[in-house]
């Protein structure tokens, strides 16, 4: 059997970690049958862990892994590991120890050491734990552009901007326009529009004239009209 660290860098585990181990298991000489292999840390010098367990294991239970029968020079390969508490001490190594067992065979046990450390001191450069931690930067702000520079010799803001005069082509238009709005509307009478007006009865008189002319023509035609001589009358 051997018990060792699982890779150089499982060999410290500072508390609130997880230490891991990988396990070997071979035999020699001869088949090995009904092959187990126990986990414990009796001789650990840390107690504020939790029990082991297999991470890789054919047929695990709690702290046994049953590897059936192992072949004659055949090795199997198992992989363990230990909660360690956060309030668990540190400067102490966490011994896993591993026991084989076979039926008709000798056990063998196997002890593997990872040692618990303290997490590293934060240097003055870091930022403490909590202390925006994980957070990003913040924005920096905008470059304003630079203020205007004042006009010489005047401090009225009136001067920005330009003089609006009327010309004397518009003012007189719009005296116009006034005077325009201002004129009242004149009425007509209706007795304009009828005969005999005023202003027009040079020109009415003048079709009367006309017309009664007219009529007394006609009259002294049908008066002068010569009549149908009477028939004789016949001979008897």
């Amino acid at each position: 059997m051997s018990v060792q660290p699982f890779g150089k860098s499982a060999a410290k585990v500072r508390p609130g970690q997880t230490a891991t181990y990988i396990v070997w298991v071979w035999t020699t000489g001869a088949d090995a049958k009904n092959v187990t292999v126990d986990l414990s840390t009796g001789d650990s010098k840390i107690r504020r862990t939790s029990a082991p367990s297999f991470s890789v294991c054919p047929d695990a239970s709690g702290t046994r892994c049953t590897l059936g029968t192992l072949p004659k020079n055949q090795a199997d390969e198992l992989q363990a590991r230990i909660s360690v508490w956060k309030i668990a001490g540190t400067g102490k190594n966490l011994t896993l120890t591993a026991t084989a067992r076979a039926k008709d065979a000798k056990p063998f046990t196997a002890n593997g050491d990872v040692a618990v450390v303290a997490a590293p001191t934060p240097t003055p450069s870091d930022p403490p734990p909590g202390d925006g931690g994980g957070l990003p930067p913040p924005p920096s702000l905008p470059v304003l552009p630079p203020d205007p520079a004042p006009i010489a010799g005047s401090s009225d803001p009136a001067g920005l901007f330009p003089t609006v005069t009327p010309s004397p082509a518009s003012a007189a238009a719009s005296g116009n326009a006034a005077t325009h709005h201002n004129t009242k509307a004149r009425a007509t009478s209706a007795g304009s529009t009828l005969p005999l007006n005023t202003r027009l009865i040079g020109g009415q008189l003048a079709g009367l004239v006309l017309l009664a002319a007219a009529i007394t023509i006609a009259v002294a035609r049908l008066s002068v009209r010569p009549q149908r001589p009477d028939s004789t009358p016949d001979d008897d």
